[in-house]
């Protein structure tokens, strides 16, 4: 069987197009459930620095416990985003949390030092968490901005649809 130019066209446009259409819908279901649960997350108790997580790369994060209506709970601290550099300038500390909630790591690797500089054993720490469901928390700072890889999928899944149509449109021609 042989498929004309307009096939073909509507073959590549539901192919990429879809790609792209499951792409925009997890980039907006993954903004819609953050927004929720910033929403959800607003009472306030202080937890405190238990242990350190190491999430690869050379990145250690808090691990904070907290207590709410005498349950107690763990949460490790999340960023927007952690950048790496390479080097390192004089008087800049090594690790530091940007205000955008990235946290920053010049000269390499965070260190178990760096970690414990930055969040001491046994230090408080602001916890935000939804009353209903006192697990789901943010700890430090609730996002104040949307979620990197929800951009990031919402945008490949526009690109993948533009794409199609403009791929499309090209071979009908």
């Amino acid at each position: 069987m042989i498929m004309t130019q307009q096939q073909i066209a509507l073959l590549v446009f539901l192919i990429i197009g879809g790609l792209g259409l499951i792409f925009l819908i997890v980039g907006v279901i993954l903004a819609l459930l953050q927004k929720r649960k910033i929403k959800l997350c607003q009472e306030m108790t202080h937890g405190v620095v238990v242990d350190y997580c190491y999430r690869g790369n050379g990145v250690i994060v808090p691990i904070v416990e907290y207590r709410v209506f005498g349950e107690t709970y763990k949460k490790v601290r999340t960023f927007r985003g952690y950048l790496m550099k390479s080097w390192k300038r004089n008087g800049q500390p090594s690790v530091q949390v940007t205000k955008n909630d990235y946290l920053s790591i010049s000269g390499g690797r965070m260190g178990q030092n760096d970690a414990q500089y930055m969040w001491p054993m046994g230090s408080n720490l602001s916890v935000y968490y939804n009353p209903l469901k006192p697990q789901m928390a943010y700890v430090e700072k609730v996002p104040e901005r949307q979620s990197i890889v929800a951009i990031i999928f919402i945008s490949l899944g526009v690109f993948l649809i533009v794409l199609s149509i403009l791929i499309a449109y090209l071979i009908s021609l």
